[in-house]
């Protein structure tokens, strides 16, 4: 008998001592572990390892886990969340919850319980048959469909590298947010090398001779003085709105 792979479960944690801690009990129970240290790389982790489930720290840099958990539902993952937090108020847990988390887990924590609690939202998982909504961002006349990896605006398709779609994948995650080259760095390359961080405006300046109707005086990919950038969304137009036009 063929036996099974094992689950995949992605930790996103800052504290080195948590992630080594977690993933080596989870190791012990043969499960394949994947670690990511900040939101930014959680992010990207969980969007390209598909992990079956993911162990997520509320506080930490780049992306908190509230926010993280609230753009995986939005674009479409259901896998199952369950958060790590020294927080453990009522109000704490509310926040968690509301932003899609399936469980909630106070620090401090042993690792028996954290893993009878992954295995039980697997369990559950594993049954359930979900449907995810259109992974597709509008933004004026900018579509981007993240599960086609198409791009077009106007009407006409853009061919983008993949290190200009990767970069247009994390602002537009949440458009409105302003991102330093040092995330966006993170992100693409997985590099934390401080020194390299001006390297990302080159790409962002390719992506905007093609995205953009005119690139001197960008409309979607806003410069944040002082910080990086950031995906317009003064001009965005909600996915459903734009369903509820072409079924017309």
């Amino acid at each position: 008998m063929t036996k099974s792979a094992p689950s995949r479960i992605l930790i996103v944690d800052d504290s080195e001592s948590v992630r080594s801690t977690v993933a080596r009990y989870l190791k012990e129970k043969d499960y394949s572990v994947i670690e990511a240290t900040d939101g930014i790389q959680g992010l990207k982790r969980a969007l390209s390892d598909q992990p079956d489930l993911i162990i997520l720290d509320v506080v930490m840099p780049g992306i908190e886990g509230p926010r993280l958990c609230q753009i995986l539902r939005e674009r479409g993952i259901e896998t199952p969340i369950i958060m790590l937090t020294e927080k453990s108020s009522l109000k704490d847990k509310v926040v968690g919850f509301e932003s899609g988390g399936n469980d909630y887990v106070a620090k401090p924590f042993s690792s028996e319980e954290l893993e009878l609690r992954v295995r039980a939202q697997l369990r559950g998982f594993g049954g359930r048959e979900t449907q995810a909504p259109p992974k597709l961002v509008v933004i004026g006349g900018l579509r981007i469909d993240f599960e086609k990896r198409l791009v077009s605006e106007s009407g006409k398709d853009i061919t983008l590298t993949p290190t200009e779609f990767r970069i247009l994948e994390l602002l537009a995650a949440t458009p409105g947010r302003a991102y330093s080259r040092q995330e966006l760095l993170n992100f693409v390359w997985d590099s934390a090398f401080e020194g390299y961080k001006r390297n990302i405006d080159p790409h962002v300046n390719r992506l905007r001779s093609k995205l953009e109707p005119n690139p001197v005086r960008p409309t979607y990919v806003l410069t944040v003085w002082g910080v990086g950038y950031k995906l317009n969304d003064a001009i965005r137009q909600s996915v459903s709105e734009e369903a509820k036009f072409s079924s017309n």
